[in-house]
């Protein structure tokens, strides 16, 4: 750094600049380049490409139903675009508490051609997943017409049908791995975490009933472009509050059952989905109002496609996937001494305890393992005193299926032919079925300009 500042600025001003001066100037560009380093970091796609070829097309095709779901919100307009601002706060605020509380960071993206905060965030994990599934989900929603009360609980439902197929097959080609020893994950559905699917639910369920809670206060039912900051602020609290909210719904129902109790996750998450469903199904069957069913049986527009080409390309892949050959190289959790613990404090104010590193030679994930690299286990480096430091950058490898059969009839069955076509069987329920997207009133000033007679 001090040298290319020397070359390319210093030596080329009109005057000289003291070495101190030189000296102060070289540490805050190296601060501001540590930073920006920090912030996006670039891997070539060649290189993510020979290792993991199957994460470098879910980055592309998310991105383009990221991009599917903006262009349906621009189309549009009013407040569905800022929904869709909205959606992408809460994919900030998710992504970046997720990786910054120690108690929450329970689970590592695989690297991206960009990847934000530290290597931890790919860019498709902030411009798409969650704009397809939380977006997608509010305006299949709307088209329902339900009342506020069950707006949230549909919301909520609807995105964990896009979102559950992707986990069960994103877990298994390395997209994504999580904690070995975390008690509030540690109960799966094919390596995924039924208390992942729960808590999204929830929070998508919150940023809905933030959305309609906040423009019930502050804004009419009209929408007026003048009053724009409103409508900012609108989204924002959505976007801020609902990771929060959601996290409340998950603890008053989540830890009595399961850490009190002793109730699988799986039963607390069914009876929790269920609830929605019961409140959706209500709401539903009494519904007064004509436009929820007055929608064209032909609906397609960019949502639709969005739904129809996540599906499908998750079909394919589960068909043609290899993941035995899958290297994932980045950001995992740290490999370190096997028997040091650490303390997790729940929302619920229960202190469980959980391993602080990975233990490389006995760990619970067979998902994953060494066999690729070459030297076997990653080794953790020596500090220069004797002590070994955590190893948090290293290589995992994909796994066969232990039972393939099992494996496909469940992603091709369930998460394929099941999900993803009696999920977009529902889609289309919800969306053709019912209403047409609700078009916001706009208010409309008129004025008038006298002309001398």
């Amino acid at each position: 750094m001090d040298y290319l500042l020397d070359k390319y600025v210093f030596d080329i001003m009109p005057f000289d600049v003291s070495q101190e001066t030189r000296k102060s100037v070289g540490q805050r560009a190296l601060t501001v380049v540590q930073w920006a380093d920090w912030f996006c970091k670039y891997e070539h796609p060649g290189k993510i490409l020979q290792n993991n070829p199957y994460f470098v097309a879910a980055e592309l095709v998310f991105s383009f139903l990221c991009l599917l779901t903006l262009l349906h919100a621009y189309r549009h307009g009013a407040r569905y675009l800022y929904v869709w601002v909205g959606i992408t706060i809460h994919a900030l605020t998710m992504e970046f508490l997720s990786l910054s509380v120690k108690d929450l960071n329970l689970s590592w993206h695989a690297q991206g051609v960009l990847s934000f905060f530290g290597m931890r965030v790919p860019l498709y994990a902030i411009f798409g997943v969650h704009q397809v599934f939380g977006y997608t989900a509010y305006v299949l929603v709307k088209r329902m017409h339900l009342p506020w009360w069950a707006e949230g609980p549909a919301a909520g439902l609807t995105s964990v049908m896009l979102l559950l197929p992707y986990r069960v097959l994103g877990t298994k080609l390395l997209w994504f791995t999580w904690h070995d020893t975390d008690p509030t994950i540690s109960d799966r559905m094919f390596w995924t975490p039924w208390s992942l699917l729960y808590f999204y639910a929830a929070c998508v369920c919150s940023f809905v009933w933030v959305v309609r809670l906040s423009r019930n206060l502050l804004l009419d039912k009209e929408y007026d472009w003048v009053k724009f900051p409103r409508e900012i602020l609108c989204v924002v609290l959505a976007g801020l509050l609902s990771f929060w909210l959601g996290t409340l719904q998950f603890s008053l129902f989540y830890y009595p059952l399961h850490d009190f109790f002793g109730v699988h996750t799986e039963i607390t998450t069914i009876l929790f989905f269920g609830m929605y469903a019961l409140i959706v199904y209500a709401a539903d069957r009494n519904n007064p109002d004509a436009e929820a069913r007055n929608g064209s049986r032909f609906w397609f527009d960019e949502l639709s496609c969005a739904i129809a080409l996540e599906y499908i390309f998750l079909m394919v892949l589960v068909v043609v996937v290899d993941p035995l050959n899958i290297v994932s190289e980045g950001i995992h959790q740290p490999i370190g001494p096997c028997k040091q613990m650490e303390e997790v404090n729940t929302p619920a104010g229960l202190v469980l305890q959980r391993g602080k590193y990975l233990c490389a030679t006995s760990y619970d994930e067979k998902y994953f393992d060494f066999h690729c690299v070459p030297n076997g286990i990653p080794k953790q480096q020596d500090d220069g005193t004797g002590k070994l430091l955590p190893l948090e950058y290293y290589a995992i490898c994909g796994t066969d299926f232990v039972n393939r059969a099992e494996y496909v009839i469940f992603i091709i069955s369930s998460a394929s032919v099941l999900c993803c076509i009696m999920f977009g069987f529902i889609a289309y329920q919800m969306a053709a079925c019912s209403g047409s997207t609700p078009v916001d009133p706009v208010k409309v000033s008129w004025s008038f300009s006298s002309s001398p007679s």
